[in-house]
């Protein structure tokens, strides 16, 4: 258990000492950094790293997940493994070799994710309960993301759902962004919500219409959006990946009603997404794209990361095709590629998170407020256990 509570600066109050007193400023507005407080960890005696796929405090149980074999972990509060499910393999309890994420549903269920076939329902026991198959128009492009996942089961109305984001949902090759330009972004869809009962698929407007470059008609590129549920008030968000702009909706009916568009800001942010040039071979490349999308409390956690310039790169890909490889690109991207947070809470931003208290990274937050950072990837001292450092605002 961690002991120490570490402090960090914080956007609600900053402490000044000078001259002998102390005064205390209150820094205020959108961009005002916030403090964050080490409250407590989790300790898990795994030797290979772990990541946390989700944690839901009235079941008491955490859903983990290998970094390198991506088998899923069920684990108490206290860190005790319960059961480490042997899923990866095509045995009738198996999902195949793609898992790519875990999460909890209810008491008696959760739900696995193939990145290839679509999603299986398990009991706790390691018993698969159901199929879904994947929803999708063919595989045009795959993306994983090894931190989040882009799947949120919940419970509405005594009906079980699951919200996600499936890039594969169109038809890519009849609806291409590049030829559509604005027009795109009022055809693609690949937000779905499906009942996981009866297996009825719906998909939702992806863009929406108040986003500044669907409404202007202008095209930004694919921007495809991040999209989260909050399991409690049942209040989704949709995040375009380019502008600065975060949707919330209620979502307690059957269909999804619009209650606040927040304005984001951050310094290391433009105020306006650039338009697309097609004609250009990479102009996003420096672009800070949103890259996470989640729930904290009542609120959501929105993530990117600062890029290397566009000069640095163009110089690096002159040395060579392979310049990710190079040196200098690690030495770049540790310069220049960094991650900040923005905190949107009660339909407005309310502060920003630049640093950490403590090493690692933000792997997870959750509706009951609090952050997770994970220091297992890279940790500064080397070490036969898992930790997940947990946070919250002050």
């Amino acid at each position: 258990m961690v002991k120490n509570s570490l402090l960090i600066a914080i956007g609600a109050a900053v402490l000044l000492v000078g001259c002998g007193k102390k005064e205390r400023q209150i820094q205020q507005g959108p961009t005002a950094e916030l403090e964050l407080e080490v409250v407590d960890s989790l300790v898990v005696d795994e030797l290979e790293p772990l990541l946390m796929d989700d944690h839901m405090a009235d079941l008491g149980y955490y859903m983990l997940r290998n970094y390198k074999s991506r088998q899923p972990l069920l684990v108490d509060e206290n860190g005790t493994v319960i059961q480490e499910y042997d899923i990866l393999n095509d045995s009738p309890n198996g999902i195949g070799s793609h898992g790519v994420g875990y999460r909890l549903l209810n008491d008696t269920s959760w739900l696995a994710q193939n990145l290839m076939t679509g999603y299986f329902l398990f009991d706790y026991q390691g018993n698969k309960m159901k199929d879904l198959p994947a929803v999708t128009e063919g595989m045009y492009t795959i993306t994983i993301n090894s931190i989040r996942t882009t799947f949120h089961p919940y419970i509405n109305n005594g009906e079980l759902y699951v919200l996600g984001e499936e890039r594969n949902a169109y038809n890519h090759k009849e609806i291409n962004a590049e030829k559509l330009g604005a027009e795109f972004y009022s055809q693609a869809k690949i937000i779905f919500h499906r009942n996981i009962t009866t297996g009825e698929n719906k998909l939702l407007t992806t863009y929406p219409e108040g986003w500044e470059p669907r409404k202007s008609n202008r095209y930004v590129g694919e921007a495809f959006p991040l999209v989260t549920i909050n399991r409690k008030n049942k209040e989704m968000a949709i995040l375009p990946s380019v502008g600065n702009q975060l949707f919330v909706y209620d979502f307690t009916g059957e269909e999804p009603v619009l209650k606040d568009s927040v304005k984001l800001s951050h310094r290391f942010r433009p105020e306006m997404a650039p338009d697309a040039d097609l004609d250009a071979e990479r102009w996003l490349d420096d672009y800070p794209m949103f890259t996470d999308l989640r729930v904290l409390g009542d609120g959501y956690l929105v993530g990117f990361y600062t890029r290397v310039p566009k000069e640095i790169l163009k110089e690096l890909r002159a040395k060579s095709e392979q310049y990710y490889q190079l040196p200098e690109f690690q030495e770049a991207s540790k310069q220049y590629a960094k991650p900040y947070y923005i905190v949107v809470k009660d339909g407005k931003q309310v502060g920003v998170i630049n640093e950490l208290p403590v090493h690692g990274g933000i792997n997870f937050s959750d509706e009951e407020g609090f952050i997770y950072v994970n220091d297992n990837l890279d940790p500064e001292v080397e070490r036969d256990y898992n930790v997940f450092y947990r946070l919250k605002v002050k």
